[in-house]
């Protein structure tokens, strides 16, 4: 069995979800991908972290309450449940002990580590009669709409934009990423999973899986997301 003191380390990122009865949010518009760090390792089955955020807000923890978590260490990702035990604070930083519920197992799927960023992207939804036809070097300017990238992952990304949109359309995104040898312009296509406004009422919040993604994309898309944690990671430690 996967020990925590074997494989996380302080400083290791973590994603997490509140389960409810157990279980993750059925609901796509209700569910929270929440963003903090391993702090400390008191004890063999405790994770210590600092209070999570979400888009930018911090999220006390209560205690009782039970998490899924995804911790990113330096052997690969690794998954539980989680229940908050205690809180506590330590100078200005708010801190919870996390106790272990299950066996901590690896998860093998790394491209669906979640990049938080700020990332500006243009988009275009298609309906179903374009598909055929569609060309999205034909468009004029003005059909692209602007969004906001909030997270970035490998399967797919999390955007906020100006618009409610209509899941059953797809869509095609098209953005940059600096890849360390230059400025790489992606154009992209995705099925949306969720449409819903976002928590300030006035933009709406999407959720979009990649689709006829190639490996070598795929690829390229991760490894921008590694380099931006590690440039986040020595920052943070004032490298």
């Amino acid at each position: 069995m996967v020990q925590i003191l074997d494989v996380i380390s302080v400083g290791n990122k973590v994603d997490m979800e509140r389960l409810i009865h157990g279980e993750l949010e059925i609901d796509e518009s209700k569910r929270r991908v929440l963003s903090c760090r391993v702090m400390d390792l008191p004890k063999p089955n405790i994770i210590r972290i600092s209070m999570p955020f979400y888009e930018g807000r911090m999220v006390p923890l209560e205690v009782g309450d039970q998490y899924m978590m995804n911790i990113y260490a330096e052997k690969g990702i690794y998954g539980s449940r989680f229940v908050v035990i205690s809180r506590m604070k330590d100078g200005n930083v708010f801190l919870a002990d996390m106790e272990l519920q299950d066996a901590l197992k690896k998860i093998q799927r790394r491209e669906y580590f979640r990049h938080n960023c700020r990332m500006p992207a243009q988009y275009y939804m298609i309906s179903p009669e374009e598909m055929s036809s569609f060309d999205p070097d034909e468009l004029p300017e003005e059909a692209w709409k602007k969004g906001i990238f909030l997270d970035i992952s490998g399967g797919g990304v999390r955007m906020v934009s100006e618009y409610h949109e209509d899941i059953k359309n797809s869509i095609v995104l098209q953005f940059q990423i600096d890849t360390g040898n230059g400025i790489e312009h992606m154009t992209l296509y995705g099925r949306l999973l969720a449409s819903y406004p976002a928590n300030n009422r006035i933009l709406y919040e999407q959720r979009v899986e990649f689709e006829h993604i190639e490996d070598k994309t795929r690829e390229m898309i991760i490894k921008f997301i590694f380099d931006e944690e590690r440039k986040k990671i020595s920052k943070e430690k004032g490298l």
